[in-house]
């Protein structure tokens, strides 16, 4: 376990504009990796970050917790496997007691799970090691700047599961509406008048009034024009 206090190195190019801070104090970092080569290549880049101040290292989940306390970082870079403990349950240990902390989990792999848990952990990224070395920093850049960010390996599942929710969700439109609903709504759509919409559906004037007005707050139509148009779009009326 090592504390580190490097002087910083020769500038950096021109990071992205939305990560900018508005002070040049430089961020404390803490590396938390198993593997020592690895590390050390980390610890060796990231200390000759201008706005990064490396602060300490160390290979398992026990001295990150302590390292945590002690040395207060505000951004750790964590493998997602430890000896003593995985990442994502030693970051979730952190951010319980240290919750300004910004942690980015290192990966060798992107798993569905792995990524949903990292998120539920309350991890600001999610990096993948097969990436390249401008990917990682990059991450560091958009995290510091108060954004959330995934590989494009870590995310591919979840914008999938997004993409398939929205045709879900106009499978539920669908099915919201009742038999007794859908009557009502094909009579709205057909031009018929609410007395005669009584008559086909064996009910009074005032009933048809007030089940029209809750069927259009139940689907948000503000005019009877929505109601028609939807009723179109749900094929429950003739074009």
């Amino acid at each position: 376990m090592n504390t580190l206090d490097p002087s910083g190195g020769e500038p950096a190019g021109a990071q992205l504009a939305a990560a900018e801070f508005a002070t040049n104090q430089k961020v404390k970092l803490l590396i938390v990796d198993p593997q020592p080569l690895l590390r050390y290549a980390m610890s060796q880049l990231l200390a000759q970050q201008p706005k990064l101040k490396l602060v300490g290292e160390t290979s398992t989940a026990a001295q990150a917790l302590s390292l945590a306390r002690e040395l207060a970082p505000e951004l750790i870079v964590m493998n997602a496997h430890l000896p003593d403990l995985d990442g994502i349950q030693t970051a979730r240990q952190i951010l319980e007691r240290q919750p300004a902390i910004k942690i980015i989990i290192f990966s060798g792999e992107a798993t569905r799970s792995l990524v949903d848990e990292a998120l539920r952990a309350g991890a600001s990224g999610y990096v993948l090691k097969s990436g390249e070395v401008a990917e990682l920093m990059r991450a560091i850049d958009l995290v510091r700047a108060g954004y959330l960010y995934l590989s494009p390996e870590a995310s591919t599942g979840i914008l999938e599961d997004y993409r398939n929710s929205l045709g879900k969700e106009a499978v539920v439109l669908k099915l919201v509406l009742s038999e007794r609903e859908k009557q009502l709504l094909r009579q709205v759509a057909a031009g018929r008048r609410n007395k005669e919409i009584a008559l086909e559906l064996a009910i009074s004037v005032k009933s048809v009034e007030a089940k029209r007005s809750r069927l259009m707050k139940k689907l948000g139509c503000a005019s009877l024009a929505e109601l028609i148009r939807h009723a179109i779009r749900e094929r429950l009326a003739p074009l």
